[in-house]
């Protein structure tokens, strides 16, 4: 009997935890992991199933994958109608009783952890015997579990995320959440197996690790063992984890403030700061806690912090979203993700506000509308929060967006500024796709020659190659390319910048009557008019 466990990731750099760690804990039955992403069209992951010449495959199903699962999923039932096919992870789960009803096709739904119910599964389908439709999943003795990563997923894996987890379950019981409907609790992994598994990484040297963990620093002490390990052992890789910033102790600060820089990515759900929304989400903390610790992280600049939002939540209008927006903001994060309310089955929120919320009923369930916020509120947040990645989140424009928030009317309202340049961009977009410079341009049409610099700093920096924007304009003249070789060749110009004495890394740019060059193998930008 061949088995698949089938994975549809959110993206090709994503890797799948749920199916390898069922493989390892039925290995006996040698099963093939298959693994795809939702870029890829149906009748690819279709023909590569049906190739594999399984007999049974099992899909790890999520919101992000489930339209394209079913389509997949139907598609090799027709093909091949022997095979048995069963659906497990949060999204068949929560849903088992209408997915069965309305898809013939799935043969079993396992809703819950599947490491134990899957073998007892496939025991029986060996047997030759016909599973029941429908199987709770059993809570698996975190002692008992295998490292989920071998040295060839490691190479299968090259260029990809790997995520990992020192624990399951939450104690916060966020509406919104599913893990708010887990009755298991809080479970730790042996704290030897969480550190051989970070070991194996590092001697791998594994680009990025993301802990799944749902809050890691809900046991400080465990979390500070972890956090020093990774910093006395790690030399490579970097580890993201989400953390609660309302109880963050001194001790913990402490240790991540003295961490090499870029070893930790951190994320904190703000979600919103207005307590009628945090109470109706059963989130209460201290908002000047939550602001006093966050500075405190970001003080050392060693780590990149994400701060995340939640558009849509009961209790919060467009203006109060606003102040939840500015509040973030203040804070400098590296990232500002401004996510919308899905409203998963199971969750508080899809039983408690169902006359109150207006959402999509497929997959992602986003929020449509809510009695606070309307539809047209939503879409212009949607703008937004495009603006944010374009002009925040990318980098791209460091010093430009900077500048301009430091100015009033901005320094007050910021979020107006990615207002105006989510509208701006919008409109700019239905001329067709924008160009990189595009968005340059769109910067420097709304703010003109008071960031002009600014600007062109922070092109130079990002574009290696690109043109210059049409507002930029070039003084050259026979002798600069020359004088540029000949600083290269410099042995006094290139140490004092400690910058690259090759030519294919390096741009030289004279504008704005000043002379900058940008190292692009070393990262490292200057200014270098007095040379000329």
């Amino acid at each position: 009997m061949k088995t698949v466990f089938v994975a549809v990731n959110a993206r090709y750099s994503h890797s799948s935890l749920a199916i390898r760690y069922i493989e390892k804990y039925n290995i006996k039955f040698n099963p093939e992991l298959m693994e795809f992403s939702i870029n890829d069209s149906i009748g690819s992951i279709y023909s590569a199933l049906v190739e594999s010449g399984a007999d049974v495959y099992c899909f790890s199903c999520y919101i992000w994958n489930i339209e394209i699962i079913l389509k997949a999923a139907e598609l090799i039932k027709k093909a091949m109608p022997n095979i048995v096919i069963i659906f497990g992870g949060p999204e068949s789960g929560y849903n088992s009783d209408e997915l069965l009803k309305k898809y013939n096709f799935i043969d079993t739904i396992i809703r819950g952890e599947g490491e134990i119910i899957i073998g007892k599964v496939l025991e029986l389908i060996q047997q030759g015997k016909r599973p029941n439709r429908f199987y709770q999943g059993e809570c698996v003795d975190l002692n008992s579990l295998k490292f989920p990563y071998t040295t060839l997923d490691i190479e299968n894996l090259k260029n990809k995320i790997l995520y990992f987890e020192t624990s399951r379950g939450c104690p916060f019981r966020c509406a919104y959440c599913l893990s708010s409907a887990d009755s298991n609790g809080i479970r730790y992994f042996p704290m030897e197996y969480v550190k051989k598994g970070f070991k194996f990484f590092f001697d791998k040297k594994v680009p990025l690790v993301k802990l799944i963990d749902r809050t890691f620093n809900c046991d400080s002490k465990r979390a500070v063992e972890i956090v020093n390990y990774i910093i006395e052992n790690s030399t490579a890789t970097k580890v993201h984890f989400e953390i609660e910033a309302s109880i963050l102790t001194d001790e913990l600060i402490s240790v991540l403030n003295s961490a090499p820089k870029d070893m930790f990515q951190i994320e904190v759900g703000v979600q919103t700061i207005n307590h009628e929304a945090l109470t109706a989400v059963n989130r209460n903390y201290d908002l000047e806690k939550i602001r006093y610790n966050i500075r405190r992280l970001t003080e050392p600049k060693n780590i990149h912090i994400h701060l995340d939002l939640i558009a849509g939540l009961p209790f919060e209008d467009y203006n109060s979203f606003i102040k939840s927006f500015n509040f973030v903001y203040s804070m400098s994060p590296d990232m500002l993700q401004l996510g919308f309310l899905k409203v998963l089955k199971g969750t508080q929120v899809s039983e408690r506000f169902t006359s109150d919320i207006k959402y999509a009923e497929f997959p992602p369930y986003e929020v449509i509308s809510t009695k606070w916020i309307s539809a047209s509120e939503l879409l212009k947040l949607k703008k937004v929060e495009n603006a944010v990645d374009m002009f925040y989140n990318s980098g791209k424009f460091f010093n430009s967006i900077r500048s301009i928030s430091e100015k009033p009317p901005y320094d007050n309202n910021p979020y107006s500024l990615f207002e105006q340049l989510g509208e701006k961009t919008k409109r700019s977009e239905k001329a067709g796709k924008l160009a990189n410079t595009a968005f340059y341009e769109i910067l420097y049409e709304i703010f003109g020659d008071c960031i002009i610099e600014e600007l062109a700093v922070d092109f130079i920096k990002n574009n290696k190659t690109a043109r210059l924007p049409k507002f930029l304009h070039r003084e050259m003249s026979k002798s600069f390319k020359t004088h540029c070789i000949e600083l290269i060749n410099n042995p006094n110009f290139v140490e004092s910048y400690k910058i690259s004495g090759n030519l294919k890394d390096l741009r030289f740019e004279h504008i704005l009557n000043k002379v900058f060059v940008m190292d692009y193998s070393n990262n490292l930008f200057f200014d270098i008019t007095e040379w000329f």
